[in-house]
C-alpha cells in the first residue's frame, strides 16, 4: 500500500494548503491534532480500522467525527478514505519541474509590465512595496478573479452542510520552502492585504487585530487620510498617511483607471491563458499555486523584481502591505 517511498507517512509533516477564502476554520489544524496526519496518509487509497491498527492507529469515534465535520475524509461501513489530494515527492517534483518551466516563458511575456508595474510604484515613492503588490495583488489576487470569471474555481461559499471551510485542500511533499501566501483584512470597501511569510505571519496576525486599523479603514471608506499611529510586532509604530497626506502603503482603485489595476489585469490576463493552456480543469487550483509561486522566482531571477529582507522578518512589515479601494477617492 505504502508506495510513496521515503515520505513521511504523516501528513501534519506535510505542505497544506487550502484554497478558502472566507473559511472561518481551515483545515490545518486538524490534520496536525492527535495522529490525524497519519491517519490521512494511510486512508488515502481507502482503509479499513483493523488495517489502521495494523499501523498502530486506533481512532476515536470523535476523531473520525471531526475528520468528518471538515470533509476530510469519508466513511462507507467500515472503510475510510481521504477526501483530498495528496501528492507525494514523485508527483510534486514533476509538478513543480512543468510549473517551473512554464513560469519561465509567463516571466518573458510579463517582463515589460512587470517593469511598467514598478515604475508607477517608484513614482509614488512605494519601491518597497513593488514585490508585495506584484504577488499579493496581481499574482496572488487578480488570476484568481479571472479563473472564477472563467468558472474554473471552486466555491467558497460556506453552507450548513460545510460550515468552517469550502474550496479545495491538498497536501504535498516536500512543502514549498520560502512560499508565500495572502490574508485580508475588510472594512466598509477598503481591503488591506498583507502578504506573508513563515517568518511574519504572527507579528501581521497581531498588526490585523490592532483596534486602530479597522477605524483607520473606516476612515478611508470615508475619504479621509488618517493618520494615526498602528503599532506593529516589536513596537515599530507608522500611519497609513503621513503628515504630507502620502500614502506610506500602496492604495489601489480597483478600477481600469487605477494604473497599478490596469498593468495588473494585463499580467494576470497572461498568466492564466499559458495556465490553462497547459492543464486540465481538474488540475488548475493545485497547479496555479505552484505557478504563482514559480513565476515569481523566475522574476526574481530575472532581475526583474527583489524579495524584500521584512519577507524574511527583517525590516518593515509596511513593506508587505496595501490597500486596495472600491470606490473612496483618496
Amino acid at each position: 500500500m505504502d508506495d510513496f517511498g521515503d515520505d513521511p507517512d504523516d501528513l501534519a509533516e506535510w505542505g497544506l494548503h487550502c484554497f478558502c477564502l472566507g473559511a472561518r476554520s481551515t483545515p490545518h489544524h486538524v490534520v496536525k491534532m492527535d495522529d490525524n496526519g497519519r491517519l490521512l496518509f494511510r486512508a488515502r487509497l481507502g482503509v479499513t480500522r483493523t488495517e489502521l491498527r495494523q499501523h498502530g492507529i486506533d481512532p476515536l469515534d470523535s476523531q473520525i467525527a471531526l475528520l468528518r465535520a471538515y470533509h476530510l475524509i469519508a466513511v462507507e461501513g467500515e472503510r475510510l478514505e481521504t477526501t483530498f489530494p495528496v501528492l507525494g515527492s514523485e508527483e510534486t517534483a514533476g509538478l513543480r519541474i512543468r510549473m517551473a518551466e512554464l513560469a519561465e516563458v509567463v516571466a518573458a511575456e510579463v517582463a515589460t509590465d512587470v517593469t511598467a508595474l514598478a515604475d508607477v510604484l517608484t513614482d509614488q515613492g512605494l519601491t518597497r512595496s513593488v514585490y508585495a503588490v506584484l504577488f499579493g495583488y496581481v499574482i496572488d489576487g487578480l488570476i484568481w478573479d479571472r479563473l472564477r470569471s472563467d468558472g474554473l474555481l471552486p466555491s467558497g461559499e460556506l453552507s450548513v452542510e460545510r460550515p468552517y471551510w469550502n474550496g479545495a485542500f491538498w497536501a504535498v511533499y516536500p512543502p514549498r520552502e520560502g512560499a508565500m501566501g495572502t490574508n485580508e483584512i475588510e472594512e466598509a470597501g477598503v481591503r488591506l492585504t498583507m502578504v506573508w511569510t513563515d517568518e511574519t505571519v504572527r507579528a501581521l496576525n497581531r498588526l490585523a487585530e490592532a483596534p486602530a486599523l479597522r477605524s483607520a479603514l473606516r476612515a478611508v471608506s470615508r475619504g479621509s487620510l488618517p493618520r494615526e499611529a498602528l503599532v506593529a510586532d516589536g513596537g515599530e509604530v507608522w500611519t497609513l498617511f503621513d503628515d504630507e497626506r502620502r500614502p506610506t502603503i500602496p492604495v489601489i482603485r480597483r478600477r481600469d483607471s487605477d494604473p497599478v489595476h490596469k498593468i495588473g489585469l494585463r499580467i494576470a490576463e497572461k498568466i492564466v491563458s499559458a495556465l490553462v493552456r497547459e492543464l486540465p480543469q481538474a488540475s488548475v487550483v493545485v497547479a496555479a499555486h505552484e505557478l504563482i509561486w514559480s513565476v515569481v522566482d523566475a522574476l526574481e531571477m530575472a532581475g526583474m523584481v527583489r524579495r524584500p529582507g521584512t519577507f524574511d522578518g527583517s525590516g518593515s512589515l509596511a513593506a508587505q502591505m496595501f490597500l486596495s479601494v472600491d470606490g473612496a477617492e483618496v
